[in-house]
């Protein structure tokens, strides 16, 4: 990469970073019904937060992870988050530079996933009005910038939505309890939209086995562990290096 290339992916990680702060607050004002215009404050003493604070990472680490009014800890998750946005952000940024339309179907389809992440790791909640934000953009330009036919992504979709539903059916029938939550099953009818069918079976393989390993190692500590983290990192591994996999299983076969 030239020094211009350098400098543009170093200022995608930083609008990230801005983004991913703005995350933060989208996943957990929504499913409380509050307003997303007000400003951002302690979640403790509610004081508003100063310039200082709102820079996303370093303010974290320039209060050093407290409070300036009533001396609290701040959650971790605000700067992990933020960090993790802009990284992905650039990270997709160097590799789909060149097709721009492709690159900002992932960068909504990774601010939607983040959205999600937060909420679902403060609420066990997926909100039904981010998906339906998201959705219809997200599939408007999954059809201009097809994965190779245009009924890639919609197959993807159906498929995504359609096996995860048939797993909570038969988890709460033969359980007699939710197996999945409805968030989930919808979320991936976005996730196959984004994959495409032929991957989008993938990235629930990653995700179910990046789940069970945390959850063997912190299960019994952190209690309940939310899902849609793991889907997050399953889906991203399918669509950056599912035909990869696929191609190398397949080479086994033969």
């Amino acid at each position: 990469m030239n020094y211009i290339v350098i400098a543009l992916v170093g200022y995608v990680f930083f609008l990230g970073t801005l983004f991913g702060s703005f995350f933060n607050v989208v996943g957990i004002r929504i499913p409380k019904g509050e307003s997303l215009l007000g400003r951002s404050h302690c979640p403790n003493c509610n004081k508003v937060l100063g310039v200082i604070e709102l820079i996303p990472v370093l303010g974290y680490i320039f209060v050093g992870g407290k409070c300036k009014s009533c001396h609290q800890p701040i959650s971790i998750k605000y700067p992990v988050i933020e960090f993790i946005t802009g990284v992905l952000f650039a990270f997709s940024f160097v590799l789909l530079r060149e097709t721009m339309i492709e690159y900002i179907v992932i960068v909504l389809f990774i601010s939607l996933m983040m959205i999600v992440t937060v909420s679902d790791l403060y609420y066990r909640t997926v909100p039904d009005k981010i998906l339906l934000i998201f959705f219809p953009v997200i599939f408007v330009l999954r059809i201009v910038s097809p994965i190779n036919y245009w009924y890639d992504g919609i197959i993807g979709g159906i498929l995504g939505f359609g096996f995860l539903y048939l797993i909570a059916w038969y988890g709460k029938k033969r359980f007699k309890k939710e197996a999945l939550g409805g968030g989930d099953i919808k979320l991936y009818a976005i996730i196959g939209l984004v994959l495409g069918y032929q991957t989008v079976f993938l990235s629930l393989f990653f995700a179910a086995l990046s789940g069970l390993i945390v959850n063997l190692i912190f299960g019994k500590k952190e209690g309940y562990i939310p899902f849609v983290p793991f889907i997050f990192f399953g889906a991203l591994v399918a669509y950056f290096y599912g035909d990869i996999v696929l191609n190398w299983y397949m080479g086994l076969l033969i």
